[in-house]
């Protein structure tokens, strides 16, 4: 009879840990709609190109604050595109941007979030809220001036706002973008970038369910040295 009980409650109590630790480790918001994490969070973006004609500057902004990206800038060309006969105004990691093209940003938790292009041309966003409406279609929403793919390896040029609203970006994605030249072929400034994963240190709640599987088997130690004895 004890037998059976001791072993209904380490029953239950994995049957705990296994559910908290299968529990989401963090919320989170990226894309279109905006940028949001529930949990203080570095996310690592990568340049991998532009095609642009004008120097830009890539950052991240508080959507309550569009106008001031936060210090500091993560990406800022200089030159503008690589010298020489080259076509599209290309520029490349290491002559436009330094080596080695990659930096970190912090989201702190339930802050709302944009990323955003400054160029001579104008500010874009990855908000779709915050672009201006596009004066050629008055009647549309505002414009779509970053596209997101979860496969990171996507290339432009896209047609138009093709991509997704949306990514996890605890999976390393693509994020493409087009400034207000008009073009339309989001190859404007190219990034990858992927955030801490938060896997990595255990929850509160996965300690607390394990914690209960040690002293469940310390019981039963204890009731078996008790019936020896």
């Amino acid at each position: 009879m004890h037998l059976k009980k001791t072993s209904t409650v380490l029953g239950l109590a994995v049957g705990s840990a296994l559910a908290l630790s299968a529990m989401p480790a963090e919320a989170a918001t990226f894309g279109n709609n905006g940028i949001q994490f529930d949990m203080d969070t570095t996310v690592t973006f990568d340049f991998t190109g532009s095609n642009g004609k004008f120097g830009s500057m890539f950052g991240v902004v508080l959507e309550s604050d569009p106008n001031n990206i936060i210090p500091p800038v993560l990406f800022a060309e200089n030159p503008a595109f690589d010298p020489g006969p080259i076509g599209d105004f290309q520029g490349t990691c290491g002559i436009v941007v330094p080596d080695p093209c990659t930096a970190n940003f912090t989201f702190m938790a339930g802050e709302s979030y944009s990323l955003a292009l400054k160029s001579p041309n104008g500010t874009v966003y990855s908000t779709d809220s915050l672009n201006p409406v596009d004066p050629a279609n008055p009647a549309t929403p505002q414009t779509r001036q970053f596209v997101f793919f979860q496969d990171e390896t996507t290339l432009p040029p896209l047609v138009n706002e093709s991509g997704e609203g949306s990514v996890d970006p605890f999976d390393k994605f693509a994020i493409l973008i087009e400034d207000k030249g008009g073009s339309r072929d989001f190859n404007d400034f190219r990034l990858t970038a992927m955030a801490d994963s938060p896997e990595s240190i255990p929850e509160p709640a996965t300690l607390a369910g394990l914690g209960l599987v040690a002293g469940s088997l310390t019981l039963i130690r204890r009731r078996q040295t008790n019936k020896k004895s």
